[in-house]
């Protein structure tokens, strides 16, 4: 009984090694990729709770690729008139749904000069397939919303 409860958390630390099949060495075709957002300058999708509008400027590099990204986020209220959101505190979180685990490295937001806009760094993908980047606003505006975009080997 032991012996099978190590085994069983040596394979699931292991779930995510060398041998994955998403290895620096394999290919990892993103072309068949369905549930992935298309990656534009300016993708902008609305909040889960429609309050907020979350556009993503900009991505260093651009596309998002493996290792750190830098992305620069819009954010915007959707009611009439939509205004800029200054000040919202916001956590974001890189995850990959297929292996069930995050990126290990903690992404910080910083406000922009510019109402509105934060600097989100480091966004770490640090393997191919497909990531999902929940970015949550908390507070009474508070809106949630999930980027996905798949990295190629």
């Amino acid at each position: 009984m032991r012996l099978s409860s190590i085994l069983g958390v040596v394979l699931a630390l292991g779930a995510c090694g060398a041998d994955d099949g998403h290895d620096a060495g394999t290919s990892y075709n993103c072309a068949e990729e369905t549930r992935d957002d298309e990656f534009v300058m300016g993708l902008a999708k609305a909040g889960e709770s429609s309050r907020l509008e979350f556009k993503l400027l900009s991505s260093d590099p651009a596309p998002p690729s493996r290792g750190d990204n830098v992305w620069v986020l819009q954010l915007s209220t959707m009611a009439a008139p939509a205004a800029p959101v200054s000040g919202a505190a916001m956590s974001v979180t890189p995850f990959m749904p297929d292996h069930a685990h995050g990126s290990g490295k903690t992404v910080t937001v910083t406000p922009l000069a510019e109402a509105g806009q934060y600097e989100l760094d480091p966004v770490n993908l640090w393997m191919p397939g497909l990531w999902e980047v929940t970015i949550q606003v908390s507070g009474a505006s508070g809106d949630r919303v999930v980027f996905r975009f798949c990295l190629p080997s």
